[in-house]
């Protein structure tokens, strides 16, 4: 795990700026190389993090030794010790690194060696001898990259400030902010920033030194596969649990001490579950405390990861989080390196538990991912109530959709589940358009409400998603390109601002497109149970009480900490939005009142323009990119 920027122009940009601004990705060493090519400079910067062969024969950016090749490269191929002996054999090598591998299967193979990659990666690959460079991303989108191009000017790097930092102009969109309220993150490739993108998970950036042009290509996207999709139950059962091993025994390739995160969650337990046996391994925990876990409505995560560490005698850290730990300082110190705009209260979780591995561990494994493949969230099983509600007589059930919307979701016994139902009643007469207001966090109407003049184009973007088709796998589509990106990216930018690289196993390619093809009612039944086909594949691993549990989320007790209305009013300061044309400081105000009076549960979007107030109004000003702290 690394950091990786440069650029191709007529011009020169800040390089040492560029890597100077990656050192948390990369603390253990940097590296240039420069040179001009006809009319354009062309820049590689490089900051790294020793994960595989901790040598100075791994420093960046490597070359070939006909110096015809080179690579910037960020993020690990776990099966590159495989691929070098199935290609390379006749090869010399000058280290043990991925990243040379990596260098020499381009040389041999060319971009076909894509293909044959399982890992999670960044990385710009410049070939001089055919004048091209390539900027190429992982499968799902774990490791990030971002580009901005004018004409023939190309800037990239690993993260939004690095480019910044370059020289890059940092011109806001006004008319993305909406889609971030929505969202409470950019849907896409989107950025705030005008013509900086994300470079797609999946995809490769192809520029032409001839021309100056670029084209992108993609390389993978998840696809059924006929032979997972014939797959008997307990044939699939066998399946997840082999291709799951050999995924966890994959990214257990290092040089470094691993832990994982443990919540006590079916997901992080499977895993704890395949290393119980390794005494090497540490073990991570969030913990919450009793009062804001009654005010949130819902359970506690580190009960059932230390019953487990007592049970199969696990090396367990636990690590608060809470109100103390939601201070302004911490939001905001979170907020800069999140880079691009993210609200997302499992960040702060995120940065604290990595900030305490990192003093142990160099690589962590999560279970992040399993949710959005395998149907565990509540957005799902409200989709699947939903599309059961479709069978029943339309005037029954627009009348129980009409008693559900009306549910004071904020107040009483049983919050969590109200919430749900006023989701599904609220939108339930909207047809398929119904399926992303679902599966999105807050409330999308009244995210849009914020502002004077709200557009259909956000409303259109996810009315996209959904023709009403196939209900599971338009919802996949959609959370695979925008709510599982957002997931990552946190994950991502946490991990690596303690210099600590995490990794997924459960979004190892051949994971997905095995969960991706399997029936949806393996995944998610008609009795609503969640993530079906992953519990009952670890039953006799796992304790009853993981695999019946209730789902608790990972994140920040918003609900509880945006309950006190002078912590809110400190936090938001809602007459600082007057200075912008575009809101409504009267429903800014009533989406105060509803939280704090309970009816309505409008954390997620106060956090929204908590963020928004805190990124926006930074020291660091006329960027919009949170100061560091």
């Amino acid at each position: 795990m690394c950091g990786i920027c440069g650029y191709i122009s007529a011009q020169s940009y800040h390089g040492k700026a560029m890597i100077d601004s990656l050192h948390h990705r990369g603390p253990d060493g940097h590296g240039a190389l420069e040179f001009q090519t006809d009319n354009r400079k062309v820049f590689l910067g490089h900051t790294r993090l020793r994960i595989i062969d901790l040598s100075e024969n791994g420093r960046q950016p490597m070359t070939t030794d006909n110096e015809q090749i080179s690579i910037s490269y960020n993020g690990e191929v776990y099966n590159f010790q495989e691929l070098r002996k199935r290609f390379l054999n006749d090869e010399n090598f000058h280290s043990t690194t991925d990243t040379e591998v990596v260098l020499k299967l381009y040389q041999k193979l060319g971009m076909d060696f894509l293909q044959h990659l399982n890992g999670d990666f960044a990385f710009a690959l410049l070939d001089r001898k055919q004048g091209k460079l390539w900027l190429v991303r992982d499968r799902a989108g774990v490791k990030p990259l971002y580009y901005w191009q004018q004409g023939s000017e190309l800037v990239f790097g690993s993260e939004i400030k690095t480019l910044i930092a370059g020289g890059v102009p940092a011109k806001h969109r006004p008319e993305i902010w909406p889609a971030y309220f929505a969202f409470k993150y950019l849907p896409q490739q989107h950025t705030l920033y005008q013509d900086i993108h994300r470079l797609q998970p999946g995809h490769y950036l192809e520029y032409n030194f001839d021309t100056g042009s670029s084209h992108l290509h993609r390389y993978w996207q998840p696809e059924l596969n006929e032979a997972y999709s014939r797959l008997s139950y307990p044939e699939a059962e066998e399946a997840i649990r082999e291709t799951l091993a050999d995924a966890i025994r994959l990214r257990l390739v290092a040089d470094v001490p691993v832990g994982t995160f443990l919540s006590g969650g079916l997901d992080s337990s499977i895993i704890a579950a395949h290393l119980k046996e390794a005494n090497d391994i540490r073990h991570y925990c969030a913990v919450k405390n009793e009062a804001d876990l009654r005010k949130e409505g819902t359970t506690s995560d580190f009960r059932h990861a230390q019953a487990l560490a007592e049970q199969w005698k696990l090396d367990l850290s636990p690590i608060a989080i809470g109100k103390d730990e939601a201070n302004e300082q911490l939001i905001q110190k979170t907020l800069y390196y999140s880079d691009d705009l993210i609200a997302d209260g499992s960040q702060i979780p995120s940065y604290l538990i990595t900030k305490e591995a990192g003093q142990h561990s160099r690589v962590i494994l999560t279970g992040m991912g399993a949710d959005e493949i395998f149907l565990g969230y509540a957005g799902h099983m409200i989709s699947q109530l939903s599309a059961t509600m479709d069978r029943f007589p339309r005037g029954l059930t627009h009348a129980a959709a009409g008693w559900m919307a009306g549910l004071n979701a904020g107040k009483g016994k049983f919050k969590a589940y109200k919430r749900y139902l006023v989701k599904l009643g609220k939108y339930f007469p909207l047809g398929p358009a119904r399926y992303a207001r679902y599966n999105i966090v807050g409330d999308f109407d009244s995210a849009l409400a914020l502002f004077q003049h709200p557009d259909d184009s956000v409303a259109e973007l996810v009315r996209s998603y959904f023709p009403g088709k196939d209900t599971f796998q338009e919802i996949f589509r959609f959370e695979w390109e925008n709510f599982l990106v957002k997931n990552l990216h946190y994950t991502d930018r946490m991990s690596m601002a303690n210099s600590v690289e995490s990794r997924v196993p459960f979004l190892d390619h051949r994971m997905v497109e095995l969960a991706y093809s399997l029936p949806h009612h393996y995944k998610l039944d008609r009795q609503l149970t969640s993530k079906k086909i992953l519990k009952t594949s670890y039953q006799k691993e796992l304790p009853s009480s993981i695999l019946q549990r209730r789902k608790a989320g990972f994140g920040m007790p918003l609900r509880s900490i945006l309950s006190d209305r002078n912590t809110l009013e400190y936090l938001l300061q809602p007459d600082w939005f007057a200075q912008f044309d575009a809101f409504s400081i009267p429903q800014i105000r009533t989406t105060m009142d509803q939280h704090l009076t309970g009816s309505a549960d409008q954390s997620a979007l106060l956090y929204a323009l908590i963020s928004w107030r805190l990124w926006m109004n930074a020291p660091s000003g006329e960027h919009g990119i949170a100061s560091k702290p």
